[in-house]
C-alpha cells in the first residue's frame, strides 16, 4: 500500500510541519502532488506531480480561440489515482480537496482529507478582501458535508472537529489527530535572569495571532518595569502595521522585526528566548482562530512558558497555569501583567517551561504523530506494508 500525498505547497516557512509529515510517511509515499513542487523527485526518490497550470497570456490566447487550456496537472493526478502503486489518498485542506473532487470520485480507494484552520472557518474573510466577499461560497458547507460521505476527515484538534460537526458532518467521519514536534531527550536550559528578558513571537503576522496586540502589551509591560526586548519573527499581511508600530513606539530600540525565518533560525530563537508569547484571538478581519498551534507546541518542546489568549484549540495545547498562561483574548492589560510577572519570577518561568517540555513529549511528540498517522491510514507503524 502506498500514499498519494496532495497539498498546495510544502516549502513555506510556516509549513515545516508538512515536511515533517512527508518525512513520517516517507517509506509509504507513491507520489506527491503540489502546485509548486520543488523538484521532479522528493528526496530523490518520490515522483512529484505539478498541479497548477500556466496562466496569463497563454491561457487567454487559448480562450480567445475557443479552446480550453489543457489541464495536464489534473490529468496527471487522475493517472496517479488510478495507478496500482496508490492505495491511499491523503489531501490537505478541505477547499483544496474539493477542487479535485471529480478526480477522487474516479476511484473507490480510501480518501483522507486533513483539515486545519482556515478551511473550517466557514465565514472566512481574507485580509486582502476587506470590502469584498467571503473566501467561501454559501454552498461551501454543503460541499464539505458531501465530501465527508466520500472521505474520512482528519481534524488537527477537537476544536476543528467541533466546527465540522457543527455543520452536520457525522462524528464517525472525523478523526482527531494532533501534530507532532521534535523534542530533546532533556529539556533545554534557559536562564534564571530577571533582566534582559527576551520575549519571542514566532508565527505568521495575521490578525488571529495578534502580533500588533503583542507589541501593545509589551509597551505596557515596559511602562510597568519590564526589562527586556521583544523579537517578532514571521511575515504576513500585518507586517507593515507591525513595522509602523515599532517605529512609532517609545521602546522601538527594544523591538526587533526579523521577517520570515527558516526552521533552523526559529530553533535558535526559541533557545535564546525566555518567554514565548502571542495574543491569540478570533481574527476581527479573517474571523479565523488557532486550529492547533504548531508554534506553541514547538515552544513547549523547547521548555518555554507560553503566554497567549484563550482562543481556538490552544486550551488543548497549553495547560493553563502549568505550561503557560492563557488570558482572555483582547485583555492587553492582563497580557502585560503576566509578562511582567514571569519576567521577575524565574522559578515560575522555568517550572512552566519544564512542564511544557514534558507535555510536548507526552502528547505532541514526533513519534506519536507518526504512529498515529500511519494507524489512521491503515499502515503498520513499524514497517511498510507491501
Amino acid at each position: 500500500m502506498s500514499v498519494l500525498f496532495v497539498m498546495p505547497t510544502w516549502s513555506a516557512p510556516s509549513e515545516v510541519w508538512m515536511q515533517r509529515m512527508l518525512q513520517a510517511l516517507a517509506k509509504n509515499l507513491a507520489y506527491i502532488a503540489a502546485e509548486q513542487p520543488a523538484a521532479r523527485l522528493w528526496q530523490g526518490t518520490v515522483p512529484t506531480i505539478r498541479l497548477n497550470e500556466p496562466r496569463g497570456l497563454y491561457r487567454r490566447a487559448f480562450s480567445r480561440l475557443g479552446f480550453q487550456f489543457p489541464d495536464s496537472g489534473t490529468r496527471s493526478l487522475a493517472k496517479a489515482v488510478r495507478s496500482q502503486r496508490v492505495t491511499r489518498i491523503l489531501v490537505h485542506w478541505l477547499d483544496f480537496a474539493l477542487r479535485y473532487e471529480g478526480v477522487w470520485n474516479m476511484t473507490e480507494k480510501p480518501l483522507f482529507v486533513h483539515c486545519h484552520g482556515y478551511d473550517v472557518t466557514w465565514n472566512l474573510r481574507p485580509h486582502d478582501r476587506l470590502h469584498g466577499n467571503r473566501a467561501f461560497s454559501d454552498s461551501y458547507r454543503g460541499e464539505v458535508c458531501r465530501l465527508a460521505k466520500r472521505a474520512v476527515l482528519i481534524a488537527n484538534s477537537r476544536c476543528t472537529a467541533q466546527k465540522l460537526t457543527d455543520i452536520g458532518v457525522p462524528s464517525d467521519r472525523i478523526i482527531v489527530h494532533y501534530f507532532g514536534v521534535p523534542s530533546a531527550e532533556e529539556p533545554p536550559k534557559h536562564s534564571a535572569r530577571t533582566s534582559d528578558i527576551t520575549l519571542l513571537f514566532l508565527g505568521r503576522l495575521v490578525d488571529f495571532k495578534g502580533p500588533d496586540l503583542v507589541i501593545r502589551a509589551f509597551e505596557l509591560a515596559c511602562d510597568r518595569g519590564f526589562r527586556g526586548r521583544l523579537i517578532v519573527a514571521g511575515d504576513g499581511p500585518l507586517g507593515t502595521m507591525c513595522e509602523l508600530m515599532r517605529v512609532r513606539s517609545r521602546y522601538s530600540q527594544r523591538i526587533q522585526l526579523l521577517g520570515a525565518v527558516d526552521a533552523k533560525r526559529a530553533a535558535e530563537l526559541r533557545l535564546q528566548a525566555d518567554i514565548f508569547t502571542a495574543h491569540s484571538c478570533s481574527g476581527p478581519i479573517s474571523q479565523q482562530e488557532e486550529g492547533f498551534g504548531v508554534a506553541f507546541a514547538e515552544a513547549m518542546a523547547d521548555a518555554l512558558p507560553v503566554v497567549t489568549g484563550r482562543s481556538g484549540a490552544l486550551g488543548e495545547v497549553v495547560e493553563n497555569g502549568v505550561t503557560g498562561v492563557l488570558f482572555e483574548s483582547g485583555d492587553i492589560d492582563a497580557h502585560a501583567n503576566i509578562l511582567l510577572e514571569l519576567a521577575i519570577n524565574p522559578e515560575t518561568r522555568l517550572r512552566m517551561g519544564a512542564a511544557g517540555w514534558r507535555r510536548a513529549k507526552e502528547h505532541f511528540s514526533s513519534e506519536r504523530d507518526r504512529t498515529g498517522l500511519l494507524r489512521i491510514l491503515g499502515f503498520d507503524s513499524q514497517q511498510r506494508v507491501a
